[in-house]
């Protein structure tokens, strides 16, 4: 038992690692935190203890980082639902794609959601379905229609005149 009352207070008082202190600044900077906002999230999280990660003890550094890398997560989480909607709206103006065809029950719904997915795994070069992309493919593919959407559109205006 006191070898562990000992080994438990060494790693408690142990310090930061550089390699933490990397890889915290690594996740602020990927979160688009600036320095003031660094500042104040270590403030909070050691409850006004320090505002450097520098000053971190090992233990704080490591539950840090799980916390950011948590958040992280969450945000890019949200990221991609909000870009898998917008892909499925953009699928609403492209005539071979969705256009014209309903979404009013969970069939239809379905229906044009596989038919992304078909157009996904096809016509990109990800050749994935579009819930198993990463967010920078889920951008691309968005841009993708985007452009089909938006040729289509002045195909049509081109048409009218």
């Amino acid at each position: 038992m006191i070898k562990t009352n000992r080994l438990m207070k060494t790693i408690d008082n142990k310090t930061v690692s550089p390699q933490q202190i990397k890889a915290l600044h690594a996740c602020f900077h990927k979160m688009g935190y600036d320095d003031d906002d660094r500042h104040d999230f270590i403030t909070q999280f050691t409850n006004g203890r320090t505002s450097s990660s520098k000053e971190l003890t090992f233990e704080e550094a490591r539950r840090m980082l799980s916390a950011l890398n948590q958040e992280h997560g969450k945000r890019i989480q949200e990221e991609a639902k909000l870009l898998c909607k917008q892909i499925f709206s953009l699928s609403f103006r492209i005539s071979w794609l969705n256009k014209d065809y309903s979404n009013e029950n969970r069939e239809e719904f379905e229906m044009n959601k596989a038919k992304i997915n078909i157009f996904c795994r096809q016509r990109t070069k990800f050749r994935k379905n579009l819930t198993a992309m990463t967010l920078p493919e889920l951008k691309a593919v968005k841009k993708q229609l985007e452009a089909i959407a938006r040729k289509e559109e002045q195909e049509l205006n081109n048409k009218k005149k």
